[in-house]
């Protein structure tokens, strides 16, 4: 029973949307700022790098403490179950119509607790990518389709963790899909980091 409870609560975790709490303190509406997604990454454009840093800490705590509660509820098993479903409810979460974010962070929190050692790819992947693209959604994208791989390298098969993996990294895809769209048609938006004397260009 306590398992189960504790993948209810891990949910109901991720239906806590920081970004949507910070812009609630603030009274901005991210559907007409922005990207419109509820986000890290759209929180430092919209609110700035304050407000980011705290919406992508939040989202990452989320996934740490939710796979902490499985794994205390049930082991490894209940662990990745948990870091399932909280990135779920990160993505639809019911406090929020169903309209929540792409869980790149929340996944991220659930990745440390669970798999840590991927990250040695995953991390200098992301960085690599990024700077020579300056495409936060397509470095997110690129972690996640190495995620599997990644996994595969570092850790013996199990069925729950290889699950979240598989998971997670499905619907990084699938809700960077907007993103995708506007990388092929070349409207995606970039993270300018060359800053000029009156500010970023």
């Amino acid at each position: 029973m306590f398992k189960v409870l504790s993948i209810l609560i891990s949910y109901f975790l991720g239906n806590i949307l920081f970004a949507k709490v910070f812009a609630s303190l603030k009274k901005v509406d991210f559907k007409e700022k922005g990207s419109g997604n509820p986000g890290a990454t759209n929180t430092f454009r919209v609110m700035g790098p304050a407000f980011g840093s705290l919406t992508l800490l939040g989202d990452t705590l989320k996934g740490v403490l939710s796979v902490y509660l499985g794994s205390v509820a049930g082991g490894t098993e209940t662990a990745a179950l948990c870091g399932v479903a909280v990135v779920i409810g990160h993505n639809w979460p019911v406090f929020f119509r169903f309209q929540g974010g792409k869980g790149i962070a929340t996944s991220f929190g659930v990745i440390i607790m669970l798999i840590p050692k991927v990250l040695w790819v995953l991390i200098p992947l992301w960085v690599l990518v990024f700077l020579l693209w300056r495409y936060v959604s397509l470095a997110s994208l690129a972690a996640a389709v190495a995620l599997t791989f990644a996994y595969l390298c570092f850790y013996p098969l199990n069925g729950f963790l290889l699950f979240f993996v598989i998971t997670a990294s499905l619907l990084a895809i699938y809700r960077h899909k907007a993103n995708i769209q506007r990388l092929r048609s070349g409207q995606e938006n970039r993270i300018n980091l060359q800053w000029r004397k009156h500010g970023s260009r």
